[in-house]
């Protein structure tokens, strides 16, 4: 699967999950998602278990997750969004990294 297929695919569930600030935040971040995607791909193999970072809202990480990496999600309130990242399947961990 490519990587715009990947994001593309994100957007139902950002859709049917999130709010309008979620799907806002889709459409306007998404040729920057993109590029991240296209920098994992070139740069790491298929079924690599990824740590993503301050991860919500998770498109990042369920685009992951479709391209078949297997993604583990840290962020420090990933509550208000865990639906999605529970959609796609993506392990999440809540932990404040600073403190």
């Amino acid at each position: 699967m490519s990587t715009e297929e990947a994001l593309r695919g994100v957007e139902d569930i950002v859709k049917r999950l999130g709010d309008g600030k979620v799907i806002g935040s889709y459409y306007l971040e998404f040729s920057r998602r993109l590029e991240v995607l296209r920098l994992v791909e070139k740069h790491c193999e298929p079924s690599t278990t990824l740590l993503d970072l301050g991860t919500q809202p998770f498109i990042i990480s369920c685009a992951l997750k479709r391209m078949g990496y297997n993604v583990v999600a840290i962020d420090v309130e990933p509550e208000p969004y865990l639906s999605i990242a529970e959609s796609c399947g993506v392990d999440v961990i809540k932990c404040d990294l600073e403190r």
